[in-house]
Formats: structure tokens, sequence, C-alpha cells
């Protein structure tokens, strides 16, 4: 496997608990800041509109992460890998993205609430809500330590077996990559 974000990292050490042979490389280090899932933090959350699809890969990623950190346990005096800050959806009176995202949430057992302006204004008082608008909280979604998520995902498939090697891949030489490409010019 090339690449040790979060991608990389989840495919090495799902094939390695499926009894695959693993070697997983990266020239930069698991979640390293030039990785799309390299930095501190990233959200994670289930509404996606009328994309039901990515609801659910939401929610099965969330469910790994889950496993994963009950079964690391705690790790000392860090905060948590997840912060269960909950996310918090405003909307405009008539929003069909939203109001799509909380059917989604619905025909997908998401737990969510749906609050009025009222609602709104009483839990988050510094929020200056328009008339008409709504909002969605999701409140078992939150906030990834991603880096260190990451690095723990990568020692786990190690732990069971995977090798990372700390290493780049060069691309293919130009005259082989080319003539893959077009057949014609190998004649």
């Amino acid at each position: 496997v090339v690449g040790a974000g979060v991608f990389g990292a989840w495919t090495a050490h799902l094939l390695r608990g499926r009894g695959a042979e693993v070697l997983l490389i990266d020239a930069h280090g698991p979640g390293n800041s030039l990785a799309s899932s390299g930095g501190e933090s990233r959200m994670i959350r289930m509404g996606y509109g009328p994309d039901q699809i990515y609801t659910q890969m939401a929610q099965r990623s969330l469910g790994l992460w889950h496993e994963l950190f009950d079964q690391i346990g705690p790790t000392g005096t860090s905060p948590q890998h997840l912060q269960p800050t909950g996310i918090l959806w405003l909307a405009r009176e008539t929003d069909p993205y939203c109001e799509a995202a909380l059917a989604t949430l619905e025909r997908c057992g998401v737990r969510y609430e749906k609050l009025d302006r009222s609602e709104l204004l009483n839990r988050y008082p510094p929020l200056e809500v328009e008339s008409g608008c709504w909002g969605i909280l999701e409140p078992d979604s939150g906030v990834l330590m991603a880096r260190r998520a990451v690095q723990a995902v990568v020692a786990e498939a190690q732990a069971a077996g995977v090798v990372y090697l700390d290493e780049a891949i060069l691309p293919p030489e130009r005259e082989m990559y080319s003539s893959q490409l077009n057949p014609q010019s190998a004649i």
C-alpha cells in the first residue's frame, strides 16, 4: 500500500486483519502534513445532504475509529483521538440540502436533533440567528485528532504484522511509461 494517510493506513490495517501480508510505504511518515489526512484535526460528521452513501460510509468510519480507540485505550496525558463535540448545522428557512440531510439521517438511523431558532438562541447565545433559520445537531459527531489518529492506525497495523517503510516510490521511467500508454511506440 503506497501512502500512510488515512486511506492507506486503514487499508493496510484491514487487509492485515483479513490475513494478507502487507507492506505500507510512505515517503514522509504516517499522518504527515503533506497528506490529505495530515494536520491536527478533521471533522467527522454524518450529514451529507441527499448523498446517503457518504452518510453510510461516515457511520462505518466512525464505528471503526471507536473500535480502534477502545482497543488502544487512553493515550496518557494527551487529549483523546476523537473529541465528541457534536456537529451543528445551520440552515435557512428553505434549505433543500439540510432538508435532504434530515431525511438521510433519519433513513440511516443517525441520532440528531432538529433545532428551531428559539432552541438555537437558547443553547448557543453567541449565535446571531435570523428569523426562519433552524439547525441540525449531530451529537455523536465531532473532531478527529487526524495526525495522531492516523499514526495510531499505523502503529496498530504494525503491531498486527504490517511492515511499514519510510520510503519514497519513484515513478516509472519515462520510456517504459510512454510505451505502456501507447503500445505502438514500443514497436
